[in-house]
């Protein structure tokens, strides 16, 4: 069984769903899609006023307990889905979720709700921890303690000692040493027994190369239920083919071609590719997928890209580039302006905030452009921007600002710059990093078609910088306000 609270569409909802033993006898390679009436064991409405987004809910015996986001733990029935009772805790809470020990629940609140009431600290800066005895009829605090630092993070039981993480220190409860009350591990049962295979399992199941790049694999056959019959088959008994699923919607192949000791090598040529291959021993089958990006310069204009789909609002489009990875659905390919561009989506709200990546994560040193633009009007824009090694730089809409963050609570600076909605704009990226760790993110943005400024519009010191990571592009589009990026451009500092 599987319990859902907070449905993508119906916050505050709690569903029950059993999954099938058995796959339906139509079923095929591609994914199967049920009707939810085939699957429910139960469905409650606990209301929009305690739907929770972020913060998983953990199950004890039969009773399911969570933590809604304004700060409310309640507990739910498993087998009928009845609201036990509920608690209001703190006034927010965010990705932490409760911890079950010792027949109590260890419960972290994103900020303290006291302090903040009194003023006795910063807002923000102070988060909450309850520790819980629950009962069928209620919940009872036994303990309530202000932290330094907010709470993002789920409280561990180890050794008879207590540990949670806030932003600003890594607390810990308990006796030292070791604890003589804990209990004997369990006995380790005998691993079962393997049936006859039925699948090739290939390691590693994802590859990440450039162009010209060499991979090994390693293929084992597998039982019906997992279990390794035979942990590696000689690499000359396996068959290798490019493999495209039959539900996908982007029908595409990774360039590159395996030798007869399954080693794969990326194509020469410097086009970025992604796609499947197909191992094969006998009958049973298995599978890989992989990208290749090229090595930098690069840059993409997305003319070559043929608009061939037509979403719900009649919008013709193409899907945007399969290597790059967090795109799909978050952005696609469209007419704009005589060209094709990169638009943000709006159809669906839980992507109004998007990132997506376009190289590799050891990436560095490199500086990333690209013209920009918001639709909407002077009162309402939205975000368009770029990432440069973990750094987010946007051009904020409704703040009209440049601003450069990293996490938002590890680093955010920004400058005013005035820019308008429907009007294109060249944004410019680099981290210059220093022998010491640290480092300066400049940016610049310009409109498109004037001259390039000579200096930095913002300059950002870090002293503990990240050190690589993948250039990417993020969007903002509230209130259906789309934003627009074209001429993607990616070149060696010095460029």
């Amino acid at each position: 069984m599987i319990a859902i609270y907070g449905t993508p569409y119906e916050l505050g909802q709690m569903v029950a769903l059993k999954m099938p033993d058995v796959l339906p006898p139509n079923a095929t390679a591609g994914p199967v899609v049920l009707e939810r009436k085939q699957l429910e064991l139960w469905a409650t409405d606990v209301s929009s006023s305690i739907s929770s987004s972020t913060s998983s809910p953990i199950l004890v015996g039969d009773t399911i307990y969570g933590v809604a986001e304004k700060g409310e733990l309640f507990a739910v029935d498993a087998n009928s889905g009845t609201i036990k009772w509920k608690l209001k805790l703190g006034i927010e809470e965010r990705n932490s979720c409760p911890l079950f020990a010792d027949g109590k629940l260890y419960v972290p609140m994103l900020d303290d709700p006291a302090t903040k009431a009194t003023g006795e600290a910063d807002a923000g800066t102070t988060g909450a921890f309850y520790i819980i005895r629950p009962s069928d009829n209620e919940g009872e605090v036994l303990c309530h303690i202000a932290l330094e630092g907010r709470c993002f993070g789920t409280p561990v039981a180890y050794n008879g000692k207590l540990y949670l993480q806030t932003t600003r220190h890594l607390y810990c409860w308990g006796r030292k040493g070791d604890n003589p009350g804990c209990s004997a591990p369990p006995e380790v049962k005998p691993w079962p027994a393997a049936g006859p295979a039925t699948q090739l399992q290939v390691i590693p199941a994802e590859v990440l190369l450039h162009p010209g790049d060499k991979a090994t694999f390693r293929v084992r056959s597998l039982d019906a239920n997992g279990f390794t019959v035979n942990e590696s088959i000689p690499a000359k008994q396996v068959t290798w083919a490019s493999y495209i699923p039959p539900t996908a919607k982007v029908k595409a192949a990774m360039k590159g071609a395996f030798d007869a000791d399954s080693e794969l090598q990326a194509a020469p040529n410097p086009v970025p590719s992604a796609g499947a291959f197909e191992a094969s021993v006998g009958a049973l089958k298995g599978y890989i997928r992989g990208r290749v990006i090229p090595n930098i310069p690069t840059h993409e204009t997305f003319e070559s890209f043929a608009l061939t789909e037509t979403n719900t609002a009649g919008v013709v489009f193409a899907y945007p580039p399969l290597p790059w990875i967090g795109a799909r659905f978050k952005f696609d390919v469209r007419e704009k302006d005589g060209s094709k561009v990169l638009a943000k989506t709006t159809d669906n709200r839980f992507f109004q905030r998007a990132t997506v990546f376009i190289g590799t994560p050891e990436m560095n040193n490199y500086t990333i452009a690209a013209d920009v633009m918001s639709d909407g009007n002077r009162r309402k824009m939205s975000e368009v921007g770029l990432i440069n090694q973990h750094y987010l730089i946007v051009l904020k809409g409704n703040e009209q600002k440049l601003e450069v963050n990293s996490n938002q609570e590890r680093l955010r600076a920004s400058e005013d710059f005035k820019w308008s909605p429907n009007v294109w704009y060249r944004l410019k990226a680099r981290v210059e990093r220093k022998p010491d760790g640290s480092a300066v993110v400049h940016a610049k943005a310009w409109k498109r078609g004037e001259p390039e400024p000579e200096t930095w519009t913002i300059n950002v010191p870090h002293q503990t910088a990240h050190q690589a990571g993948s250039p990417g592009l993020f969007g903002f589009s509230p209130q259906d306000m789309p934003g627009y990026i074209d001429n993607v451009e990616v070149t060696a500092d010095g460029g």
